[in-house]
């Protein structure tokens, strides 16, 4: 009785530890299925906030360019304006009255300021501020002389007359008379009549526009160009501004709210449109998408806490069930021990009673049939016989506590190892109990178990462990390998796929810039660089879903490499061409990308180092056997790049690639000029 109440207070002590375990269990359930949503939210969350953000700022640069083109346009429409007045202009010494009708009705249509006709040297010959025939002042600002002086057309930054007072601009054409004198004609226009300029109903409320002078003053300002008109823009707004093209760009002036500025300054008249919004409204719709995306995935957080808690309280119940059958099972055990007893005949395991003195009192069928001795050669000796030395050491010290009320090991039963009759030694387990009695008639139950057939099993299961441990292991060590390939192709198709591209894209930026003086011949640079990206960027796509440059079918080889040395012609500048003898329609898809970057890479190194202005690529087939030949006119290359010790990715990419193929690889100089990448490779024929 009291064994079995400190076997129920350890079940109930195990019970109690249990509960937190269950629920650290059920915690550590719950982070493992949640994390991966939470991941997937903080990346999701990342590329909506970036799109968002990119979307305000492509909005920005279509209204600034908006802005500034409709800035060109009213500056385009009086000048032309202008220059029909001036084939009004009556010869020297004429009356210019009629001209000065005709330019006053000309500032009314245009609804400019006045128009202004002067001379080389400043002397104004028409104000149509004035009335004809009435004194005009000596001399006007020296910019607006400036197009008679320069006999080109111009526009008048912001400047104050002191004829008038209000700051004013200018937009001047020249014009000569019979006798050779060149004059200036201006439409002079008050700033406060720009404002028509910044009207625009897809401006949104918190924005705000403007048009800002070469010199960095404010001609127009939506909501207080009254106030701005004539000012000087921020010290670092005027930064950028100075260096002219256009951006999107995030400012913060001394003493005002950070914001998000679009500019684009005009080649025409060098006057800069200027769209801002307030930093935090442009953020404010890409964290409103953010939240947007956040809300169901709260709900997904709570729905998986509620099941987490409902399934704890069930497991709970159920562990408390499981603790109490445990118990249970404990007491019938103990119990069954008890009348094993009284039922040594019957019982099924080798039982053997002794008395104190170690000496055999009896045996059970059991034990016969285990030990192979008859009673009689065992009753009245010594159990020493049945044990190896030490496991008979283990059982007397096993006996003595059984005697004293005690168990041996944590549930009674010892191992060790028995002999049967003739020598034979067996592994056993055997437990000893006493029977209650008076202390001269004591009796100790000895009970063997041939354990052989279980220490078998438990050795073919640590072999069988142990082979599928190595098992395991080759296969990480393969499956390693196999990553470490992977990324190794990954390398090559990110080099091959976007090195090629952005060196082409190097290249147009390159000639872009050697040109910069040239409006007209940088826009078409630059609209071939935006193609390039816009390529990139589909070859990065293609790239994550494992599809090759060359095609995802049969067959698309010739017509990949066509479409490339058209391209790298057209891009790079250069003279390409492609020669194609034999058929190559039934060329597989992997094959045709790993020919397909031989090229590619081989054509931007020759540009790239060797200068090339000239690159043949020659393909041919003839039966099983192909050959691939790019030659270029270029400086030739450095031998010494082949090595494998090289570090250069190029060329390492190009040889593994010949090696997918099975091919021979070789690039060697020319006679004549530049150098030669040539691969032979082989390529089983389709058969029908």
């Amino acid at each position: 009785m009291h064994t079995l109440g400190t076997d129920t207070a350890t079940g109930a002590l195990e019970q109690a530890r249990g509960r937190p375990r269950l629920r650290w269990l059920l915690l550590w359930l719950v982070l493992a299925t949640q994390l991966p949503a939470l991941l997937l939210f903080a990346a999701a969350s990342w590329l909506v906030f970036d799109r968002e953000q990119v979307a305000m700022s492509q909005q920005l640069m279509r209204a600034t360019v908006a802005l500034s083109h409709r800035v060109n346009a009213r500056v385009v429409s009086v000048q032309r304006a202008l220059q029909e007045l001036a084939r009004q202009l009556p010869p020297e010494g004429e009356s210019l009255q009629d001209f000065h009708r005709a330019a006053t009705a000309l500032a009314r249509d245009l609804e400019v300021d006045s128009v202004l006709l002067v001379r080389a040297n400043g002397e104004p010959l028409i104000d149509t501020l004035h009335a004809a025939g009435a004194a005009l002042p000596r001399t006007v600002p020296a910019a607006f002389a400036d197009v008679a002086r320069t006999a080109r057309s111009d526009v008048v930054d912001v400047t104050t007359w002191p004829a008038r007072n209000k700051p004013v601009v200018g937009i001047g054409v020249p014009l000569t008379r019979a006798g050779g004198e060149t004059l200036a004609l201006h439409a002079v226009i008050d700033l406060v009549h720009l404002q028509d300029l910044l009207e625009d109903e897809q401006l949104l409320e918190p924005w705000q526009a403007a048009v800002v002078d070469d010199a960095g003053r404010y001609i127009a300002h939506a909501g207080n160009g009254a106030a701005l008109a004539g000012t000087r823009v921020g010290p670092r707004l005027r930064e950028h501004v100075d260096h002219g093209g256009f951006a999107t760009i995030q400012l913060a002036e001394p003493d005002a709210a950070p914001v998000m500025v679009s500019y684009w300054t005009s080649p025409a008249t060098h006057w800069t449109g200027v769209v801002q919004v307030p930093l935090a409204v442009f953020n404010q719709t890409a964290w409103r998408a953010v939240l947007t995306l956040g809300i169901p995935l709260a709900l997904v957080i709570a729905l998986g806490l509620l099941g987490a808690r409902l399934m704890y309280q069930r497991l709970s119940t159920a562990v408390g069930e499981l603790h109490a059958a445990a118990r249970a099972a404990d007491d019938s055990r103990r119990h069954g021990e008890q009348r094993l007893d009284g039922m040594l005949q019957a019982a099924p395991s080798a039982t053997v009673l002794i008395d104190t003195n170690h000496r055999v009192r009896t045996m059970n069928p059991a034990a016969r049939t285990l030990f192979g001795h008859a009673p009689q050669q065992l009753v009245g000796r010594s159990l020493e016989p049945l044990f190896t030395p030490l496991s008979w050491r283990d059982c007397q010290e096993a006996i003595a506590e059984a005697l004293r009320g005690q168990l041996r090991g944590p549930d009674g039963h010892i191992r060790g190892h028995c002999v049967r009759l003739g020598g034979d030694v067996f592994p056993a387990e055997f437990s000893v109990s006493a029977i209650p009695g008076d202390d001269s008639e004591r009796l100790i139950a000895v009970t063997v178990h041939d354990i052989s057939e279980r220490e078998a099993l438990q050795a073919a299961t640590l072999a069988a462990h142990e082979e599928l441990e190595q098992t395991a292991l080759r296969f990480e060590r393969m499956l390693l390998r196999e990553m470490d390939n992977r990324q190794a192709q990954i390398g090559r198709e990110l080099h091959d796929a976007v090195g090629s591209a952005m060196a082409g894209i190097s290249l147009l930026l390159e000639a872009a810039a050697a040109r910069r003086r040239e409006p007209e011949l940088v826009g078409p640079l630059l609209e071939k660089a935006h193609e390039q990206v816009n390529l990139v960027s589909e070859r990065l796509r293609q790239l994550s879903r494992g599809i090759v440059p060359a095609g995802n079918e049969a067959g698309a080889l010739r017509q990949a490499l066509e479409q490339y040395v058209l391209d790298a012609g057209s891009i790079m500048g250069i003279e390409c061409t492609l020669r194609a003898r034999g058929d190559f329609s039934d060329v597989g898809a992997e094959s045709a990308g790993h020919v397909y970057r031989i090229v590619q890479e081989a054509i931007i190194n020759a540009v790239r180092h060797g200068q090339a202005r000239s690159v043949s690529v020659r393909l041919a087939r003839a039966g099983e056997r192909c050959s691939l030949s790019v030659r270029d006119d270029g400086k030739g290359c450095d031998l010494s790049l082949v090595h494998p010790t090289h570090p250069g990715m190029g060329l390492k990419s190009m040889q593994a690639r010949a090696r997918a193929l099975r091919g021979q690889f070789s690039l060697h100089n020319r006679r004549s000029g530049g150098c030669e990448v040539l691969l032979r490779w082989s390529e089983p024929v389709a058969r029908d």
